[in-house]
């Protein structure tokens, strides 16, 4: 089956496409924008602040948000439930940067069957993210994938030292 995704972190529609999943991404943050393509996919999420303010602006929004333990952004679970997704890609580390885990699993709450799994990246070291690109491939049927695409990045860096 080929996997239907849906992808809520920047670095992880980027970990989608360089894994070879480019052409099963359905739908995207509105903080995705690469590579080149990904823009053209459904949105699925908005801030809830206005992101053109000046940077004491969106601070003040975003610590009023926070204070009131709200979500800086918004899930549309309707688009969301429209995608059919297998697999939903957020993250675990910030909920000021983007989407949280939290709120992904709050648009998924009411869904009965066919839920999509759930991947969420929690790098907080560079080893980590090659063990997110693992995660991910693995959540997508391709483990392979994900080992030779930490290979491959790794090498690249240790060239450039």
């Amino acid at each position: 089956m080929t996997p239907r995704i849906v992808s809520l972190l920047p670095s992880a529609t980027e970990i989608a496409c360089a894994l070879g999943f480019a052409g099963a991404l359905v739908g995207r943050s509105h903080e995705c924008d690469f590579p080149a393509g990904v823009e053209a996919l459904p949105v699925c999420t908005s801030p809830k602040l206005d992101p053109a303010g000046s940077a004491a602006e969106i601070h003040r929004a975003v610590s009023a948000l926070v204070a009131e333990g709200l979500s800086v952004y918004r899930v549309d679970e309707e688009l969301l439930r429209e995608l059919s997704p297998t697999h939903v890609l957020t993250q675990v580390h910030c909920e000021v940067c983007a989407v949280s885990l939290g709120d992904v699993e709050a648009a998924l709450e009411s869904w009965t069957g066919g839920r999509p799994r759930i991947v969420a990246l929690a790098s907080a070291s560079l080893d980590d993210v090659f063990v997110d690109f693992e995660r991910v491939a693995e959540a997508l049927g391709a483990p392979g994938r994900g080992r030779s695409l930490a290979t491959d990045v790794r090498a690249r860096m240790s060239s450039v030292e």
